[in-house]
């Protein structure tokens, strides 16, 4: 009964957290994402075939292994346990807040075009020692496009995270209690066996062992185990990526708002020192904020691949009995 002590064991999750970034499969899914959003990817794997442009905005139905689609019609022919089912769709969930998460961050560097031709434009003006109206002009138009520019992190806010992860707690807790209790009646079950105190209802008994990964003795409890047991790591990863993101993506919400706010505070007065020294902030704080973007952006892509992880996981615990019946 190794499998039960296993159950989102830090050291364990902590180890695969780790080698995630260095699989081929992370490589993948973020060289999946640089294609679809048009951006290239410092991530090299064999060419992979272009993707097309009207896939932009299904990003999460690209990435999510095995596709929900194809999971939808599983289920329906499969005898799977209620809160088997409920991971299944929280983990959609949680694809579909990273999808959001990595457009945010893609829309986001499209907008910092403004603020990184304002730096631009500032410089020149610096170089020539003095500014003219017009060039103020051109660099409080770029500042004014910036600061009508929707926060694209407004999709995924603080309040969502939060109940995104109060509800993924929920489930953690359920499946724990559920895979204890299974445990517990399959470890009684094999005491009872052992005793031979089934032995009239020898025919039940071997109606209940389903093989798995050729152990011939596992039994539809131990089976339920294995599932409840890998539902439960990967949630439990799940909500530390969540909480991981979280921080970052409401870090990278306030800066936003107070590049636009300064933004527009230099539209309002149009004066040219001040312009010069918010844009020069802007100019030293840049490196730091897109490296905020890209932090995010890989975060997300790894909490995809701990999905799809999970999920294959799952259906292999689930699918290789079913060859057995």
């Amino acid at each position: 009964m190794e499998r039960a002590n296993s159950l989102c064991s830090d050291s364990s999750i902590n180890k695969e957290y780790r080698r995630a970034f260095r699989t081929k499969s992370y490589v993948e899914i973020c060289n999946i994402v640089q294609d679809q959003l048009g951006k290239p990817s410092t991530l090299k794997l064999s060419p992979a075939p272009s993707k097309s442009r009207s896939s932009y905005l299904h990003l999460s139905q690209n990435l999510l292994s095995p596709r929900q689609e194809t999971l939808t019609e599983w289920i329906k022919t499969l005898d799977l346990h209620p809160l088997i089912i409920d991971y299944f769709e929280y983990s959609l969930e949680a694809c579909r807040m990273c999808e959001l998460l990595i457009l945010g961050v893609h829309q986001t560097r499209a907008n910092n075009r403004r603020i990184k031709r304002a730096i631009k434009l500032t410089k020149k003006v610096n170089d020539a020692m003095s500014g003219t109206d017009h060039q103020c002009g051109m660099i409080c138009e770029e500042l004014s496009v910036f600061s009508q520019c929707r926060n694209p992190f407004y999709l995924v806010s603080k309040e969502k995270f939060h109940d995104v992860h109060q509800a993924f707690a929920t489930l953690l807790q359920k499946l724990k209690a559920k895979h204890k209790k299974t445990m517990r009646r399959a470890k009684l079950k094999r005491i009872a066996i052992s005793m031979g105190l089934m032995g009239c209802t020898v025919g039940l008994h071997k109606t209940r062992t389903k093989p798995v990964r050729g152990n011939p003795k596992m039994t539809r409890q131990e089976v339920l185990g294995a599932q409840l047991d890998e539902a439960a790591k990967g949630l439990f990863i799940l909500i530390a990526n969540i909480g991981t993101m979280s921080v970052v993506a409401e870090n990278l919400y306030d800066e936003v708002e107070h590049m636009k706010r300064l933004a527009n505070m230099c539209v309002q007065s149009r004066k040219s020192e001040i312009l010069k020294e918010v844009v020069k902030g802007f100019a030293h704080h840049n490196t730091s904020f897109l490296e905020q973007l890209e932090e995010l952006e890989n975060h997300a892509c790894l909490c995809l691949h701990d999905i799809n992880a999970s999920r294959r996981s799952i259906m292999q615990e689930i699918m290789v009995p079913q060859q057995f019946r």
